[in-house]
């Protein structure tokens, strides 16, 4: 069946105060190069930069990561796949006290196993009267009891490991439990920093090592947001995968496969519908993923809540993922402006255009001192291509060669000082305008 009329007008109504599903949000467990016995539970939507807080090189460490005699920190597992800040914080408290939470359901057999520390080095167990809270099996066991729990189960986490010893803890405490992990939360290694020495380890860990290899923004999914505007916005009827009723644009709630080859769409809740009919799960009132009705391709119902949500709430975050990137060294507010192959009334596709039509390369003419004009400096920027005054042509492969009439010192010293009071408190403009070519000759 398809959604209420008015479904879509509630969304937009309220998308003010609602913000999309974040790119990324995850809860990381963080232990001391220095003293590997002191261990930080922390959330943060950009691991990197908040490793970097923890080790001093930015503002914003955690009171207890301030001790210089503790640093540099490394970040060993975290915990990612949050669609909210919200239930990133509610899964923090939570292994942070799993004790007191709610939803670690502990019973007499896993409150005996807490007691027991196993080594990373060797993976035995090691006998004492440890400090359980502060030791590391104590907290990956409050980990999987966590993910094991009724409420966390559900969720579509990842939990991925940055050191080897940490894994291996893990698994030696997998072999003292019963209980497994439910198969859709997925456990991933990364152990790049292995097999290298102490020293280099440090180096690296005091960067961001492998954790600043994680995709933290919208680009995974950036091809797919492009392909769901393009289709929606096409205005052509489109049907319901599931249904088959006609889809209202301006009131559905739509899904679309993310499968670039498809372009199937649907009502959300008949393709939520769908899913579990193929899962035949009574339990779960919304699924982990799917077959699309049209291709038969997987697909993933996180993904396709973000690309949703999106579209729906984060107008700005969509106008930020396909924002052109400013070329570096261009001033805020300007972009390049050639003078090679670009004339007046023209785009910047016909300028592109021009070029691979006549073969030249683009110009740059931004000046390089006050003066815009300083002859020095306009015949070093324009190497080749300008002709010097009385002299020869440096280029070989230019077919034409544009030479603008330059003054001499004395005439520019005297216009320099005619017009410096005019320009004063004037922002300078790091552009050639075009009309200062039009008393250009052209050398054959």
């Amino acid at each position: 069946m398809a959604p209420s009329i008015q479904s879509l007008s509630m969304i937009h109504d309220s998308q003010e105060c609602i913000k999309p599903i974040p790119a990324f949000y995850c809860c990381y467990l963080l232990r001391s190069c220095v003293r590997h016995a002191s261990l930080y539970i922390g959330s943060t939507p950009d691991p990197a930069r908040r490793l970097a807080q923890h080790n001093g090189d930015r503002n914003g460490a955690a009171k207890r990561t301030l001790r210089e005699n503790l640093r540099p920190w490394e970040m060993v597992a975290i915990v990612s796949g949050f669609t909210s800040r919200v239930a990133a914080l509610q899964f923090e408290w939570a292994w942070q006290n799993t004790k007191v939470s709610r939803h670690a359901d502990l019973d007499g057999n896993v409150i005996q196993e807490l007691g027991v520390r196993i080594c990373p080095r060797t993976g035995k167990g090691v006998k004492g009267t440890a400090k359980p809270r502060t030791s590391l099996t104590n907290i990956l066991a409050n980990l999987h009891l966590l993910l094991r729990s009724p409420y966390f189960s559900k969720w579509p986490v990842e939990v991925r490991f940055f050191s080897a010893d940490v894994h291996r803890v893990w698994q030696v405490w997998l072999q003292r439990v019963d209980g497994l992990l439910n198969d859709g939360i997925r456990v991933v290694t990364d152990f790049a920093l292995d097999g290298i020495s102490e020293v280099e380890r440090k180096e690296l860990l005091a960067g961001a090592g492998r954790v600043g290899t994680l995709d933290v923004g919208y680009n995974s999914i950036k091809e797919y947001v492009e392909k769901s505007q393009f289709l929606l916005e096409d205005g052509e009827r489109i049907n319901c995968g599931v249904c088959k009723q006609r889809l209202i644009l301006q009131h559905d709630i739509i899904a679309v496969c993310s499968h670039s080859s498809c372009h199937c769409a649907a009502h959300l809740s008949c393709l939520s519908s769908h899913f579990l009919k193929d899962k035949d799960s009574d339990s779960e009132l919304i699924p982990r993923e799917g077959t699309c009705p049209a291709c038969y391709g997987k697909l993933e119902w996180l993904t396709m809540m973000k690309e949703i949500s999106l579209r729906l709430r984060g107008q700005e975050e969509v106008n930020r993922l396909f924002r052109r990137r400013r070329q570096a060294g261009t001033p805020k507010g300007q972009g390049l402006k050639s003078v090679r192959g670009r004339g007046r009334g023209h785009s910047e596709d016909e300028s592109d255009a021009l070029q691979v039509s006549t073969g030249l390369d683009i110009v740059d003419l931004t000046p390089c001192s006050d003066d815009p004009w300083t002859i020095d400096c306009a015949i070093g920027e324009l190497g080749g291509i300008a002709h010097r005054p009385g002299g020869e042509s440096s280029g070989n492969d230019s077919d034409a060669t544009i030479t603008p009439e330059m003054e001499t010192p004395p005439q520019r010293r005297r216009r320099n000082q005619n017009t410096r009071t005019q320009r004063l408190g004037l922002q300078k403009s790091a552009t050639i305008n075009l009309s200062d070519w039009d008393d250009a000759e052209v050398i054959e």
